[in-house]
């Protein structure tokens, strides 16, 4: 990667602004004490939390008239 040429259009190049984004999503839902989780109900808790986080109500909505 041409790290000089990111930095210089202010781009991120480091991983932390995605490590923290997972931690908010993830982790202050799904790992909270004594809780257990499927991977399909995982994927759409974590779904309607981006949705929520990313003030993307529709796609709930649609979500929620599909289902």
């Amino acid at each position: 990667m041409n790290y000089p040429a990111y930095r210089a259009k202010g781009m991120m190049i480091g991983s932390g602004p995605v490590e923290s984004a997972c931690k908010v999503v993830v982790e202050q839902r799904l790992k909270q004490s004594g809780m257990r989780w499927t991977k399909d109900g995982a994927d759409v808790v974590l779904a309607v939390r981006c949705a929520l986080l990313s003030n993307e109500l529709g796609r709930i909505e649609r979500a929620a008239r599909a289902a």
